[in-house]
């Protein structure tokens, strides 16, 4: 669900596989191939209002964007970022749970 949702949001990168992924540190953020750098660097062009949803909804939550790709204190924050920045639906944003779970 998720490598669809991306694969959707920014169609003119290819995306074989959108990851959760859970770094040492805590953080959570999404990893996604075969050019992680490409698609975040592109996302973030088709979305530039996404770090202003996170500073918005997130403070506390929102620990970064590295290298365009953010990072978050929990994957629920990591979702619900998603789910605003992109403008998915209620049945979206369940399904887009339920997969991660």
């Amino acid at each position: 669900m998720l490598t669809r949702i991306l694969s959707r949001a920014v169609p003119e990168v290819r995306v074989e596989s959108a990851t959760l992924t859970r770094a040492p540190t805590g953080h959570y953020w999404i990893r996604v191939e075969p050019d992680h750098g490409k698609y975040w660097r592109r996302f973030g062009r088709k979305y530039p209002h996404h770090k202003l949803v996170a500073c918005a909804r997130f403070v506390g939550e929102w620990d970064s964007v590295y290298y365009n790709c953010p990072e978050f204190c929990s994957k629920e924050a990591l979702i619900d970022w998603l789910v605003d920045t992109l403008g998915l639906t209620q049945g979206e944003r369940k399904l887009l749970r339920l997969s991660l779970l």
